[in-house]
This record gives structure tokens, sequence and C-alpha cells, in this order.
């Protein structure tokens, strides 16, 4: 019988020397809180593409998410190809097993987006920033989390996307196990976002409470960097109250939606989503007009 505790921990190392300390934390998460419990369960001699796909899918109506759900798959697949490279295992075919697709609606309705519209404006406070950054400026939600009142140039009108907060696992020995920090980020993601009058008039009535010094992070109005977790459970908060489901990737995609509805040029819209290409390709050569692409994101401003 194969020893799985051997086998997973040497698995894990090849894979440190081959991914980026964040991505090789999510299969380490992903083995130790999925994988190797069921290995320890069934033995990894005696597993088959329907034991795999039984177990992700009633983890999944256990209330795990589809993405999680696509990394288990992943994670499983990839521990399983190198554990045939040293036995004798029978080969496991994964693209035969099927994830769900995931039916939650990917965008806002028009009567929803003016529902969170009017509770933004009603609400000066860093969810409401994170959620107007998201809709009307196309940002990640990490990258609002690592954005600096240094960041903004509202006389101007732009802000500098050049960091993103990441989290990973905490080796030191104290009681949290994840840590934030910031990424520095490459072109096309990194770049300057023109803002529509309606985001800078907003930022600057947010941005003149309490006045904290540039350095500080815009969410928080300190130096410590902003965990997301505390935002992902605001925005879960407010869907249950508002009785529909919201999250920063619908934002998002409803902000990339609501371009594509109203004629913003497709330079514009791959400039401010920080992408090279939806259907078309960008041209990286060409110059970023922040004047015009202030007037493109102007189309966007809400009519409520």
């Amino acid at each position: 019988m194969i020893d799985i505790d051997k086998l997973y921990n040497e698995w894990l190392q090849d894979k440190k020397t081959q991914l980026k300390p964040i991505s090789y934390d999510k299969y380490e998460t992903t083995g130790n809180i999925y994988i190797l419990p069921f290995l320890k369960e069934h033995p990894i001699e005696n597993i088959d593409t329907p034991m795999i796909s039984t177990y992700i899918n009633t983890q999944i109506n256990n209330g795990l998410s589809h993405n999680t759900a696509q990394v288990i798959k992943m994670t499983f697949k990839s521990l399983y190809n190198y554990a045939e490279e040293k036995y004798p295992l029978k080969h496991i075919d994964f693209s035969l097993i099927k994830i769900p697709s995931n039916q939650k609606p990917s965008t806002l309705d028009e009567y929803q987006e003016k529902i969170i519209y009017n509770y933004c404006c009603n609400n000066i406070d860093s969810l409401s920033v994170t959620i107007l950054l998201c809709l009307y400026a196309g940002l990640r939600f990490t990258e609002i989390c690592a954005l600096k009142y240094s960041d903004i140039d509202l006389d101007n009108g732009y802000v500098n996307i050049t960091k993103k907060v990441q989290r990973k696992i905490n080796r030191n020995n104290d009681l949290s196990y994840v840590v934030f920090s910031t990424e520095t980020l490459a072109a096309p993601e990194k770049r300057v976002v023109g803002l529509s009058q309606f985001i800078i008039s907003y930022l600057n009535e947010y941005m003149s409470l309490g006045k904290p010094d540039y350095d500080c992070y815009l969410l928080n109005k300190n130096h410590k960097i902003p965990e997301q977790r505390i935002y992902q459970k605001k925005i879960k908060n407010l869907s249950n109250i508002l009785g529909f489901e919201i999250n920063f990737v619908m934002l998002r995609n409803t902000c990339k939606e609501k371009c594509i509805k109203n004629n913003v040029d497709m330079n514009t819209v791959l400039d401010t989503l920080g992408i090279t290409k939806i259907i078309i390709s960008a041209d990286n050569d060409r110059n970023i007009d922040i004047t015009h692409n202030q007037k493109e994101m102007n189309k966007l401003n809400p009519n409520y």
C-alpha cells in the first residue's frame, strides 16, 4: 500500500519548486483540507473517476463554491499525475470529471443596480467606495484593497493601479493563519484608469472625511493593509439585507457589460479593465489617452 503521507509531502515539495508562493499556498491549503483526508479514507490505488466526481459533487451540495470545486479537481489531478509517475496506478482522465456549472447570475440587472446605487449614495463609507469602484470604474477588488490616497488624482480624474493585495499562509508561529501583503502588478494590470465625473465627486466626498495622509490606504484610512475578508463579509451581509446576490466579481462584470451596452470604445474598456482582449486584441503599443477615456467612462454615469 502506498504511504499517502509520504507521497503527499513529496508532491508538495515538488510543487514548491515550480510555483509562486501564492499558488503553492493554494495547493497546500486545498490538499490539507480536502484531498489528504479523502485519500486517508480511500487508498489512492483504489480511487477512480466516479469516486472523485461523487466526492466533489457532495462538497458542492454541502455548500462548497464552484470555484473551490474547480481548485479541488485541479489539485487532485496534480497529485494523482505525480503519483502515476512513481507508482503503477491506473490512469484517471480528469477531463471526465465534470463540475456542474454555476447558475448564479454574473451581472446585476438595472433594478438591482439602481438599489445599490441608492444604497451607496446614502452610505458614504469604505464598502460603498469598493462597490462603486468595481461597478463604475471596473477595478478588481484586490486592486481596490491596495489603493492608497497617493494613487488617486482627483484633480486630473484618474487612479494609478500599481498593486493588488494577496493573502498567503502565515508560516510564522503566531495565531494568524493567513497574512496579507501587496504584490506589484505588471502590464496590462498595471494601468492608469480614467474616472467618470460621478466617481470623482463621490471619492472627493469620501476622501475628505478624516483627511488621512497620502500614504494611508483608501479603504481603512490607515497604514495597515485592509483585510479582504472584512469586505467580503460586509458585501455578503448587504446581499442578505437587499435580498439578491452581490459580489465584487459580479460588480466588475456589470461594469464591463455596461461599457458594451453604452458603446464605450473597446480601447477604453481594455485600458480600464486591465486586460488585453475581450473578443478583440488590444494594441499594446498605443498611447493611452486619459482625457478620451474619462469622456468615455462618463457614459456609465448613473441617471437615477
